[in-house]
Parts: C-alpha cells; structure tokens; sequence
C-alpha cells in the first residue's frame, strides 16, 4: 500500500494491491482523498486494505509498506502520531482476531501502489480485479516485481495471502524436516 502528496499537505491519494499465493492480482485500487499529509495519505492507504481484506475475510495477511512510521507504530515501538491516531485505532481492530504481519519493504518495491496513487492524482480512479485490467504501465510493473521474486519461494497461507520465504531459510527448513 502507497500514500501520496502533492505539497505534502496537498492533494492526496491512496494505492493498494491485493496478490493472491501465486503473486496474481486479487484487487488493485488508486483513488484520491481529502487533501491532507502524506503520512495520513500512507495510514488511509492501510485502513482502506485490510478493510478490503476483512470484508473478504482473509484471515492470514501480509501487509507491505515503505513507511517506516507506519511499521515502528504498528509494532508498538512508537507510539501514533496524533495525527493518524484514528487510522491507527481502526487499524488495530481491523487486525484483530486475524493472523496480520506488517513489514516494511524501500520503495523501490512498492512502484505498483506508488503507480496507483499518483495515477489516482493524475488520471482519476483506477480499480482492477486482475492483472490485464490494469494500465501498461502497471502491467510491466506487476511483470518486473514478478521477475525479481525467482529466488523467493511462495508459501500458501490463504487463498489470497502469501509470505516470503527466503530459499535459504527454506531449505533450512526441508534439510530439519528430512532428519
């Protein structure tokens, strides 16, 4: 998910991306919001995916952001700022009873949601239930992300949510289970 502001406070948007185990797209959204900062546009960004994931009643997620605000708040390390102190407390009981992990990834690994939120600005909303539905540009970005996860291996967890797991960790974990 991707927060974005134009002034910072200006205007503002949100992107998100929902993927499946196998990486494919279940739900991508970029729509605009009230003008506001870009650290609100980041929280609104996460509120709005997991209510998407709860409404669908995915109970394993795994929740990516180049906030790194939003990570330290999440894991309780920092306390929220007052400013998303609401997105925060939606956030806290939208997780609650589901298996959610919140990582923090550079943002040269968010370019699809970064696309997303600036296409919203730039172009009005966009929403797409699958990869072809998106535009080119997020299309060759979704075939780019793909292409550099070939030493990464996919374990299921639900029918739309997945976790990385490293080659070496998994071999690691075959090599235990082998004994």
């Amino acid at each position: 998910m991707d927060g974005a502001s134009r002034g910072n406070p200006g205007r503002s948007s949100i992107g998100f991306c929902i993927r499946n185990e196998n990486g494919d797209i279940v739900k991508s959204v970029g729509k605009e919001i009230e003008e506001t900062t870009n650290t609100v546009a980041e929280a609104k960004a996460m509120v709005e995916a997991l209510r998407f994931c709860r409404f669908k009643q995915y109970s394993h997620v795994w929740l990516q952001t180049d906030s790194m605000l939003l990570k330290k708040i999440m894991d309780g390390i920092w306390k929220p700022l007052w400013i998303i102190y609401e997105q925060i407390e939606e956030m806290m009981q939208l997780m609650n009873g589901g298996n959610y992990t919140v990582t923090h990834i550079h943002r040269e690994n968010n370019k699809l949601t970064d696309h997303l939120a600036n296409y919203a600005l730039d172009h009005g909303e966009i929403e797409c239930q699958q990869f072809w539905h998106l535009d080119a540009q997020g299309r060759r970005l979704v075939n780019e992300d793909k292409f550099q996860c070939d030493t990464k291996m996919l374990k299921t967890l639900h029918e739309a949510t997945f976790e990385i797991i490293d080659a070496k960790e998994q071999k690691q974990i075959n090599k235990r289970a082998q004994q």
